[in-house]
């Protein structure tokens, strides 16, 4: 589908294919649509994902789209860098349980004709991280403080099937990408709560340059070729989503060296016409109808995959071990639903690894109406490697995956000198209610849960984790205890 000069609108999306009705199964070509459409759903759904983001945050129409219908603003053309000045607030209510501890940093490249030189200052005084990731929503490289560093460098990030000559100063270190397109996710640490320090981090995120080689050493020349449209920008769309499927992966197609070989389980979706360079339009209505079935109930499910699987230790649920490369590991129920449809991409674990709960230490859903404490013992705080500027937070959201609106005292970081202190015993308390408590011993903190009667989750953020967060899972968090 080609580009258009004017931006679309919602009407236009939802009117781009007939929606057929849905009356259940009543042949067996329907019914087989729909149970093999049910794992390609869960297969392709990185592809439908991230087609819409790249268009929303890299085209001027899904600029414009974005703008008027109130998504959150983070356009840049395709390669090159938006930051984000500052740290996530309650202010934005945009969802996705955003990270309170560092500044983001994203870009969409486009490596199929010519790699991309990422270069990056030296940074020694906190920690700093680039993620890369193809169009699988699998990881594939890292440029930071943990993968190579904290001296400046200029790394090559190119696609696999490029063997061109590397010109000096440029590293070719970095595994190659999979996929044509890439997505980076930076994130810039922020040492503490004052604007001195954040106009540091912001200097640095400033310093985080895309240059195509063959511009290189030179100022970049801007991307000129059209982004696709998806079909339709909510992944809703039953019939649009198996277009934008099969027009994504026949652009970046899945199981490309030097990722596992997926031909086999691409040649069975074809039979139902799904995959790269198959075309919805040549199914028979049974079959188009069992397959809007399937993106209906796949989407269902993936949503439900999406609140968390893996393994639980004291009522918080760890991450499953392949997280950020479950792809790579045949696991695509985890690379769809946890890395793509909650969080767009996972770290790898021994990057960053995110514990959740939503429980209580008797099974109960956390509610506001309740207080809550847990304590972290001077031998179990998290474990994390100090000397490449890892640490860890615990912060607060309310049931629509957002800081609570009009809460300051939403995040508990580790590195901030106003946390450090610990009460006589080298201990943490952190007491966790609605309403503000009176004075808190030392070494006390206090989480604002939701003002109503709400659910809410914690998540504990462990950045260059120890081992037994990464590898074994063995580290315990301290329950979350109802207050008597």
């Amino acid at each position: 589908m080609s580009n258009a000069a004017s931006t679309p609108d919602a009407s236009q999306f939802s009117l781009q294919l007939p929606q057929l009705s849905l009356p259940g199964p009543d042949n067996a070509e329907e019914e087989y649509a729909y149970s093999l459409g049910i794992q390609a759903y869960v297969f392709g759904f990185p592809w439908i994902y991230n087609t819409q983001l790249r268009w929303l945050w890299a085209s001027e129409a899904g600029k414009h789209f974005s703008e008027k219908h109130g998504l959150p603003d983070l356009y840049a053309p395709i390669n090159t860098f938006h930051h984000a000045a500052v740290l996530a607030t309650p202010a934005a209510q945009t969802g996705g349980a955003p990270n309170t501890d560092t500044l983001y940093s994203t870009a969409w490249l486009d490596i199929g004709e010519d790699p991309i030189v990422i270069s990056v200052p030296a940074v020694s005084d906190r920690y700093f991280v680039v993620e890369m990731v193809c169009m699988d929503a699998d990881n594939f490289a890292y440029v930071g403080t943990h993968s190579t560093g904290t001296e400046a460098g200029n790394y090559l990030i190119a696609p696999h099937h490029w063997n061109g000559t590397v010109p000096d100063g440029v590293a070719d270190i970095l595994p190659r990408s999979r996929t044509d397109t890439v997505f980076l996710l930076g994130r810039t640490g922020v040492n503490d709560s004052s604007s001195a320090d954040l106009q540091l981090a912001n200097a640095i995120q400033q310093q985080y340059i895309l240059t195509p080689l063959a511009d290189w050493p030179n100022a970049p020349t801007p991307y000129k070729k059209p982004v696709m449209i998806p079909w339709g920008v909510d992944y809703n769309h039953t019939a649009g989503a198996w277009h934008t499927m099969n027009e994504a992966m026949t652009q970046n197609p899945p199981g490309l060296p030097p990722g596992i070989n997926q031909q086999q389980l691409l040649r069975l979706f074809a039979t139902i016409n799904i995959g790269p360079n198959q075309h919805v339009e040549k199914q028979s209505e049974a079959t188009r109808i069992g397959l809007q079935r399937a993106a209906r109930d796949g989407l269902a499910l993936l949503k439900k995959f999406s609140k968390g699987r893996g393994k639980t230790m004291n009522n918080w649920t760890y991450p499953p071990q392949d997280s950020g490369r479950a792809g790579q590991n045949s696991d695509f129920i985890t690379r769809a639903a946890v890395q793509s449809l909650s969080g767009i991409c996972a770290n790898d674990p021994d990057e960053a690894v995110y514990i959740n709960t939503s429980i209580d230490s008797n099974g109960r859903d956390l509610n506001s109406a309740n207080s809550y404490s847990m304590t972290f013992s001077a031998d179990n705080f998290p474990p994390f490697n100090a000397d490449m500027h890892g640490f860890w937070s615990l912060t607060l959201y309310n049931s629509t995956y957002n800081l609570c609106p009009g809460s300051s005292n939403y995040s508990i970081n580790g590195y901030y000198p106003e946390f450090s202190t610990t009460n006589a015993q080298g201990g943490m308390s952190i007491l966790i209610q609605s309403e503000k408590p009176g004075t808190l011993p030392a070494g006390s903190y206090w989480l604002q849960s939701p003002s109503d009667d709400e659910s809410f989750f914690l998540i504990l953020r462990i950045y260059v984790p120890g081992p037994t967060v990464s590898f074994t899972q063995t580290y315990s968090p301290p329950a979350i205890v109802l207050a008597s």
